[in-house]
Formats: C-alpha cells, sequence, structure tokens
C-alpha cells in the first residue's frame, strides 16, 4: 500500500492578506480544508496521483492549481486571490459530494422557491412545482379537493409499481408517494409532501435520468426532488410577517324541522301515535342553522 501524502499553503488576497474560511477543494474527490484565522490550510492522506486543486470564497475569484503528490510527499501550495463582486459557481451537493453545476453532464432544473413564494399565491409544494420545470408532472391523487399529489418526472416508467420520485429534504429522505398517510382518511390518497411549507423552503432541484440513479441508487430510478430548506444568514435579525381572513357567507334558505309533543311536553313520533301510544297535542318548528 502506497504511503499518502500531504498538501498544505495559505490563502491570500493581492495584498497578502490572509483569508480565512476559504474553502479547498480536492479534484473530484470529498477531499478538501478550510483555511484557518491565518489563512493556512492543510489536506492529509492524499493518495499519490495528479489533482487539480480549487479554492473558493465569496468576495474573491475562484482559482485553479494542478499539482502532482508523490508517496509520503508534503506539497506547498499557495494561492492569491483577486477580489471580484461575483466570482462562485453554483454547487449541487450530492451522495458522492459536491460539484460545480458546469462539470454535470445532465441538465439540472432549479426552483428558486424563496424568490417565488414572494411574488405569488403559493399555498402548498403542488403549486410550487407546479409547471416550472420541464418533464416535470404535477397530478392529483384523486379528484376530491385537497387530495394528495402525485410527482411524475419524465411520465410513467413501470406499469406495476411505483413511479413516484425519490424525494431528499436536506439530505434525508422523505416519503412522499400518494397514500403515504397511515391513518384512516375516508378513502382518500393524500400524500406527505404538502406538509412541507414553501416558505420555508429556499429552492428545488430536479435530477432526472440515469445520473439519479447513479448518484442516489435505483431507488431513484424514477428521478430525485432535491429540496433545500433555509438557512439563517449574517446580519441583522428580520421577521416577515403573514396574514390572511375572509368570511363565508351561507345564503341558502334551509327548511325548518317539525316535531310533534304531548300535553305533557313529551316527544310523540306519528308512529306512535297511529298506534295508540301517544297523543299528538301540538306541532313545534326548529330550525338549527338559523
Amino acid at each position: 500500500m502506497a504511503q499518502q501524502g500531504r498538501i498544505s499553503g495559505s490563502v491570500v488576497d493581492q495584498a497578502g492578506a490572509p483569508l480565512p474560511a476559504a474553502r479547498i477543494l480536492l479534484g473530484a474527490t470529498n477531499q478538501g480544508a478550510v483555511t484557518n484565522s491565518e489563512g493556512k490550510y492543510v489536506i492529509a492522506g492524499v493518495a499519490p496521483g495528479t489533482y487539480l486543486v480549487r479554492v473558493a470564497i465569496i468576495g474573491y475569484a475562484g482559482e485553479s492549481q494542478r499539482v502532482t503528490v508523490g508517496a509520503g510527499e508534503s506539497v506547498p501550495l499557495d494561492f492569491k486571490l483577486k477580489p471580484v463582486a461575483l466570482s462562485l459557481d453554483a454547487v449541487l451537493v450530492t451522495t458522492s459530494g459536491e460539484q460545480r453545476s458546469r462539470e454535470i453532464a445532465n441538465n439540472i432544473p432549479t426552483i428558486r422557491a424563496a424568490d417565488i413564494t414572494e411574488t405569488q399565491p403559493i399555498t402548498n409544494m403542488s403549486d410550487l412545482l407546479s409547471g416550472r420545470a420541464s418533464g416535470v408532472n404535477v397530478l392529483p391523487s384523486s379528484g376530491t379537493v385537497g387530495a394528495g399529489t402525485r410527482i411524475r418526472i419524465r411520465g410513467a416508467n413501470s406499469v406495476s409499481q411505483q413511479n413516484d420520485p425519490l424525494i431528499v429534504v436536506d439530505g434525508a429522505r422523505v416519503d412522499g408517494a400518494a397514500g403515504s398517510y397511515s391513518l384512516y382518511v375516508g378513502g382518500q390518497e393524500p400524500s406527505r409532501i404538502n406538509d412541507l411549507n414553501p416558505d420555508e423552503i429556499a429552492s428545488i432541484e430536479i435530477v432526472k435520468g440515469p445520473s439519479a440513479a447513479a448518484l442516489y441508487g435505483t431507488q431513484a430510478a424514477n428521478g430525485v426532488v432535491l429540496i433545500t430548506t433555509k438557512r439563517g444568514t449574517a446580519g441583522k435579525p428580520r421577521w416577515n410577517f403573514y396574514t390572511e381572513q375572509g368570511l363565508a357567507q351561507d345564503v341558502a334558505d334551509y327548511p325548518a324541522n317539525y316535531d310533534a309533543l304531548t300535553a305533557a311536553g313529551a316527544r310523540c313520533r306519528l308512529v306512535d301515535a297511529s298506534a295508540g301510544s301517544c297523543v299528538q297535542d301540538r306541532i313545534v318548528s326548529f330550525n338549527p342553522l338559523k
């Protein structure tokens, strides 16, 4: 077994000042490091070989350098970054690690839920997904109002097995298939996907085709819906308050109900009166809806 090496160095700006919290990514592996307060980093346990090392930090242009690590060798690698307004590429987090969007061969539609919910009347996840990504169909599980949602990515793949995609929320799998409730719901088929609050979702990514199964296994043969919830950000505290109200008025004229009573005030049904069990003395009417 070849002895492993290491990569160490520092990340500074054009003036030579250290840049803390910069991320160092080692090629297509899951290895990496974050610079400390002095702008220094160390990536240990690197197998011998040639790697493309990338550095990324907000406010500075990303930079890449190719380095060769020998067995038991400690290779120095320093970076000097230029400040820019926008520099970071979009990063997709998968089971095999982090990848920049430009490095992924297939198209992955992204729904910016945080921007949509602020301008459109979104009430549930079905409204958020419907018509916003190519090849994604959102169908009701039944014709009843409030019924569950069926999500189909590129149509149905099987006539006998489930066609629901794999739903992952912040790295955890969620059962979003129609009929996923374990309680009795009167024969309907609700789904837990609508339990998610659209206002708490930052973005939704749709992974389609064979790449979904390659990243998440055979359970993702019908595609994957990656949901990322909102996170706290640095800055002053901010609260968003939302309220709504309405009035429901029933204008229908409901007929009154009638009942027969004896002289003592006991109830006397017509069948009892015909059998001679009681004598109807008066008729009263009442309407419980008024």
